[in-house]
This record gives structure tokens, C-alpha cells and sequence, in this order.
């Protein structure tokens, strides 16, 4: 019998921090351990489980987003090196300081290295750094990010224009694009509303208006709840928020009589299950797993037109648009929705087959593993 090759998966996540990144490599496991012996190198967040997983200590004072970065320890660097040693193929998921350092041993101790980036790093990171430095900031990151993706063997891309911007950006490496996916047959659409509703404790006389995903700023949160206030009948009406997030973004939101704040949860189905209308308002998306999965469920959708969701949401055909800075239109398109059954069940059945015909995780799965096989034995 063939020895399987052996990979290591490094992740800048891990529980239970359960984001679009740890759902892929969730699926990944589920789908490719027939043909790969994997292990993991992920950051300590204090949820320990499955075997075969190598911790990075994370520093406690320095965050970006609520997101902890990893300490630049002589442990942690021989914890980085021992799992790199040890496989055949690397393959690196977002784009923080554990996967940057993974690139450069990688590529010192000659392994086979796969990049998959859902995002430009340096658009994401220029967020967050105050206003006189971003432009600088952002540049240093770029130079830094093209560099190292140049060391890899192959770059993976969830969407065609990704692709080209990192082309764009002096990307010299092969980049592949290879779609994330969505478990259609656990996101499905609910045969019954009101037993959605009570499953979750939620009045099943009122209509639901829902999130899924961090509450940040990037993510544009504080648009949804503007929205929200404004539309007018607020006693038949709750905004479902289903995530957590830095406390003053969180704050207000769980203040709201009308308002549920769920934190994470392991089970998102329920809970889109129960919703009438879904809505993205993010600034800064990529797939956006979360809309995906909406939009599975059969739920109608309203989205800013970033990412790859300008893509795949046809308008008034599987979902609606509102631009990214106006509160009062997304409160009209809400308003309209709910009013609007027909169209809401239109939209619904169309994003679900949307999701149904193109974004299966069998589908995305077969075919990532295949990009590793023939890298692998060529």
C-alpha cells in the first residue's frame, strides 16, 4: 500500500473562533484524509481538540480586529519548524504572521507549498491602522505578501477576480481558482417557519430580519442596526444577529429590546432556518461563506456588491443590492421584502439554486484535492 503524502494544514484560526476559514478546513478533513495523512499548526485559543495538532501561543496584548497575534517565541518558531519538517505538502490558509512564517520555512526546508488566500491582505490590514500610517503600512504588507507568495508553489483563490488583482500586483506564482462551498443538505430550506422560530425561542408572530458573521466595523454592523431602527413597525419586527465581536460594536445591539445577540453557535442552520430576510452589509467581503449559506437555505437576500458576492447575486433574480453607505435604502429594500411574500419566496428558491448547482463542498473539495495530488507526484 502507497504511503499517503503527508500535509500540514496551518490556519491563522481555530476554535472557537468558528470562521469561513475553519469551516473549509472542517470540510477539507472531512473529505481529503482518505488521501492525505493530515495534521494542523494553529493558534491556542484555549479549545483543544482532534489529535494530530500542533499549538501556537498567541500574545495576549497585541490584536488586530479581536484577533490575536502569535508571540515571536524561540518555542513557538521550533513548534512552526518541527510540523514543517515533518510533511510533504504545505498548505496555508489566511493570510496572518503563522502562515507568513510557514512560507518561509517551507520553503527553506524544500516542501511543497500551496497558498490559499480568500483576500488581499493588505486592503483587510489597512482597516485597522491609523490614518497617517495606512498608506505606508499597506505598502510595506503588499511588498511582504507578493514576496512570500512568490515562494509558493501554487496559489489557491475562492473567485476568478482575485486572480487578476493579485496578477495585477506583480504575483509571478501559478494561481488556481478554486471555489469555496456550502453543506447543501444542512443548509436547507425549512418546510416549516413558525417551528423554525420556536426552535430558537423566538416569536413566531414576528418577522426576522438576520446576520451571520462578525460584528465589527468591518463588517459594517452599525449600518444593519441604523437600518433596522428605521423601519416602522419595530414591535413585529427582530434583528437576529448570529456572532460576536469586539464589546463596543456588541454593546448597543444587545441593549435593544427587539435585538438578539447569539455570540457564536455551532449551529448557524437553526438559525437562518428562522429567518425572513437575510442581510450582509460588509464593507469588505471575499466568498462570504455566510451569504452563501443564506442563500442556501432558500432565504432572500440583501448584500453590498463586494467580493465575489457582486457575482454570484443577480439582482431581483436570487437577491437584492443596496449601496454599502445608506441605511435608508436597505431599510426601504428590508421593508419591501417583508411586505412581499412572493418575492421573498421567489428570491429564496433562486438563491438556493444558485447554491444547489455551483457551490457544493463535494464539488469544491474534489477538486482542491486534486490540485495537491498532481503537485504532489510531479
Amino acid at each position: 500500500k502507497m504511503n499517503k503524502p503527508k500535509l500540514l494544514l496551518v490556519a491563522d484560526t481555530y476554535y472557537p473562533k468558528v470562521d469561513g476559514t475553519l469551516k473549509f478546513i472542517e470540510e477539507f478533513m472531512k473529505r481529503a484524509q482518505d488521501s492525505f495523512e493530515i495534521s494542523l499548526l494553529v493558534p491556542d485559543y484555549g479549545t483543544h481538540k482532534g489529535k494530530k495538532v500542533t499549538y501556537i501561543d498567541m500574545s495576549k496584548f497585541w490584536k488586530i480586529s479581536g484577533y490575536a497575534n502569535l508571540k515571536l517565541s524561540p518555542g513557538n518558531l521550533k513548534k512552526i519548524k518541527t510540523a514543517i519538517k515533518e510533511a510533504d505538502l504545505v498548505f496555508i490558509q489566511g493570510p496572518a504572521m503563522i502562515s507568513y512564517l510557514s512560507i518561509y520555512y517551507a520553503r527553506k526546508y524544500n516542501k511543497k507549498i500551496f497558498f490559499y488566500t480568500h483576500t488581499l491582505t493588505w486592503e483587510l490590514f489597512e482597516k485597522f491602522f491609523p490614518g497617517l500610517f495606512k498608506k505606508l503600512f499597506s505598502l510595506i504588507i503588499k511588498k511582504i505578501s507578493i514576496a512570500l507568495y512568490n515562494r509558493c508553489d501554487e496559489i489557491l483563490v475562492p473567485y476568478h477576480e482575485l486572480q487578476e488583482q493579485l496578477l495585477d500586483q506583480g504575483l509571478k506564482t501559478e494561481i488556481t481558482t478554486a471555489r469555496l462551498g456550502v453543506d447543501i443538505d444542512l443548509f436547507n430550506p425549512t418546510t416549516d417557519k413558525r417551528a423554525s422560530k420556536e426552535k430558537i425561542h423566538l416569536n413566531p408572530e414576528k418577522k426576522v430580519i438576520g446576520y451571520v458573521g462578525r460584528i465589527s466595523r468591518e463588517k459594517n454592523t452599525d449600518l444593519l442596526l441604523e437600518a433596522f431602527q428605521k423601519i416602522e413597525e419595530q414591535d413585529n419586527v427582530i434583528l437576529l444577529m448570529v456572532g460576536d465581536g469586539p464589546e463596543k460594536q456588541t454593546k448597543e445591539l444587545k441593549q435593544l429590546k427587539n435585538c438578539k445577540v447569539t455570540g457564536f453557535v455551532n449551529n448557524v442552520q437553526d438559525y437562518l432556518k428562522a429567518m425572513d430576510v437575510f442581510v450582509m452589509p460588509s464593507l469588505t467581503e471575499t466568498t462570504s461563506l455566510a451569504t452563501l449559506e443564506a442563500m442556501s437555505t432558500g432565504i432572500s437576500v440583501i448584500a453590498t456588491r463586494v467580493g465575489f458576492i457582486k457575482s454570484y447575486i443577480i439582482k431581483n433574480h436570487n437577491g437584492l443590492f443596496f449601496p454599502r453607505n445608506s441605511s435608508s435604502v436597505l431599510s426601504v429594500k428590508i421593508t419591501k421584502l417583508l411586505k412581499d411574500r412572493e418575492m421573498r419566496e421567489r428570491l429564496g428558491q433562486n438563491a438556493r439554486k444558485t447554491v444547489a448547482y455551483g457551490f457544493s463542498w463535494e464539488r469544491s473539495i474534489n477538486r482542491i484535492k486534486m490540485i495537491l495530488l498532481k503537485r504532489y507526484y510531479h
